[in-house]
């Protein structure tokens, strides 16, 4: 008789579990070992990371490069632009030195010997240079100036008169300009002596209320707002911020 365990499963009818064979239970071999996700050798946190890290430079050592296999470029005390060998090879003669020092070489400077270098190097030929700059700029300067102030502009003669006749052109331009100095000291002449006259009126006018005063039996009060200074100009007074503004 065939027992229960050697009908295939799918043969059994569907009744109680008992007529069900039992399941067979997951036998694992003995030489099998579980990983758990906390037994995990990497790192998971940066801490953990950095402390791996240190324990592996630790653990190995780095030697020390010997002398024997440094370059000459990289010395190990002196550097070699501090000492006197600073180049490689023999040591250079007197030729070799006159050569370099005339040769031309790209994006550098002129060597010695050439006009060029001479006219760049010339302290004397910069100075009347900046000197000529400098004068001319300041003459078109004064011109632009006189020309804007003086009342005689249509007597100047031009450019081309300048170039045509320099000399009648020279004389005329200063007779010119006398007769710009002479019109310039007459009119502040003149506002000196409006100045002079104002001032007296006011003296004037100031005495003329004090004797008023004086007939009325009354005592004749300034008004505190005001000053008269020493040139005699009424001024009004005015509140001084630290000494210095008003």
């Amino acid at each position: 008789m065939a027992t229960l365990q050697s009908i295939p499963r799918f043969l059994l009818p569907r009744g109680p579990l008992l007529l069900r064979p039992a399941p067979r239970a997951l036998q694992l071999p003995s030489t099998t070992t579980l990983r758990y996700a906390s037994s995990s050798s990497k790192a998971r946190t940066l801490s953990e990371q950095f402390q791996r890290r240190q324990r592996q430079q630790q653990a190995a050592p780095t030697i020390p490069q010997p002398d024997k296999y440094r370059p000459p470029s990289h010395g190990k005390r002196t550097p070699r632009s501090e000492t006197n060998y600073r180049s490689y090879g023999p040591a250079l003669t007197e030729e070799d030195k006159q050569r370099m020092r005339t040769k031309k070489y790209p994006n550098m400077m002129s060597p010695e010997g050439t006009f060029s270098h001479w006219f760049l190097n010339n302290r004397a030929i910069h100075l009347w240079i900046s000197m000529g700059i400098l004068i001319s700029l300041a003459i078109a300067a004064w011109y632009m100036d006189f020309m804007s102030k003086t009342i005689y502009g249509e007597l100047v003669p031009g450019r081309k008169e300048f170039f045509r006749h320099p000399f009648e052109s020279t004389s005329r331009f200063i007779e010119v300009y006398k007769m710009h100095v002479a019109h310039q000291t007459q009119v502040v002449q003149e506002k000196r002596l409006k100045k002079e006259e104002e001032i007296e009126k006011r003296k004037q006018y100031r005495l003329e209320r004090i004797r008023e005063a004086e007939e009325r039996g009354e005592e004749y009060v300034e008004d505190p707002r005001y000053y008269i200074g020493e040139d005699g100009i009424r001024r009004r007074r005015v509140k001084r911020w630290f000494g210095i503004w008003e």
